[in-house]
């Protein structure tokens, strides 16, 4: 059975990302190190920052209006995520916001329906900040459930619950790996995780979603 698509926790988590940026990215880590070679280093990484921060904020408009495929490619004379992830994304030379682009191409790959595409890419994600990584964890199993691969996608969820540093985000990731399990019909090991839901994380909504699902499936174990 085709799974409805709707915007879900992590990819408002995402879209949230870009508009707000500098507060979740923090400020380039400037190497202290000497030698001309070293300072023309962190020079150069400044001005690609800019530079990638610049064409990232023209996204957001085709973002604002779900034209994800213009975000994805590009629309005239502006650059899409797909060649600016290409210009400044990368493990260990990538820039925040080329960074940024990689996981928003994602983003845009999967609210395109492209789960392939989209779970490729969120697997190639590199970014510093634990809440965004575990949101490319949890963008990589949403698409994992669109293929109906619900055991890896419990697995997928599960690593982001435990990369995230914000406990509703823990709690919610935990509660979708239960529900992943659930439909994977691995009803046991999915009652447990909602009920490590509800005792780690009492009172979030993750919690609660644990609660109802536990109480539907109680007659089935």
């Amino acid at each position: 059975m085709e799974q409805s698509i709707k915007p879900s926790t992590e990819e408002n988590f995402l879209y949230f990302a870009i508009k707000y940026k500098t507060a979740l990215m923090g400020a380039l880590v400037v190497l202290v190190a000497l030698g001309t070679g070293a300072f023309f280093w962190v020079r150069q990484q400044k001005t690609s920052e800019l530079e990638a921060a610049m064409q990232l904020s023209r996204i957001a408009p085709l973002m604002d209006q779900g034209e994800y495929g213009s975000a994805i490619n590009g629309k005239g004379h502006v650059s899409g995520l797909k060649k600016i992830a290409e210009e400044y994304a990368g493990k260990y030379t990538g820039t925040p916001s080329g960074n940024m682009a990689n996981l928003l191409l994602a983003n845009a790959y999967y609210s395109n329906r492209e789960y392939d595409r989209a779970l490729s890419v969120f697997k190639s994600v590199s970014i510093a900040n634990n809440d965004l990584a575990a949101a490319a964890l949890a963008g990589a199993g949403d698409c994992l459930v669109n293929k109906q691969q619900f055991a890896l996608a419990a697995q997928s969820y599960e690593e982001a619950s435990k990369k995230a540093d914000n406990s509703s985000l823990k709690a919610q990731y935990l509660a979708h790996a239960a529900s992943s399990l659930q439909q994977a019909r691995q009803l046991a090991k999915a009652s447990e995780l909602y009920k490590k839901v509800i005792a780690d994380y009492p009172g979030s909504t993750g919690a609660a979603t644990a609660q109802r699902s536990l109480w539907q499936i109680s007659g089935n174990l």
